[in-house]
């Protein structure tokens, strides 16, 4: 379940930015159990999303620039027999429609 891990990392991230007390960027990824390039990785990803986290020697942590923080949320429950009926995740769309070429239809 590596995406509860990212998610749960992405949590842990946003809460230690946003209380300014992340420690270098050595401190950090050890926090998150992420190498320092991935650190790097991750704050870049953020970045393609809006998201600008710099560090600041003066406090030695990162903080957010143009924000506040992030708003991450994730549940996770069973789903009970009659609840697997009512669940509407999307909509299938054909895109191959019946060929009547290939059916035999139109073969003579």
């Amino acid at each position: 379940m590596e995406f509860i891990k990212q998610i749960e990392r992405l949590q842990l991230l946003n809460k230690l930015v946003r209380e300014k007390r992340t420690g270098s960027p050595e401190e950090l990824a050890e926090r998150l159990a992420v190498s320092r390039a991935k650190l790097y990785l991750i704050l870049e990803e953020l970045r393609d999303r809006n998201v600008f986290i710099k560090f600041n020697k003066r406090i030695n942590s990162f903080e957010y620039e143009a924000c506040r923080g992030i708003n991450l949320e994730f549940s996770f429950r069973i789903l009970r027999q009659d609840e697997e009926n009512v669940i509407n995740g999307g909509k299938i769309i054909n895109f191959f429609p019946a060929s009547i070429i290939l059916d035999g239809a139109n073969l003579s």
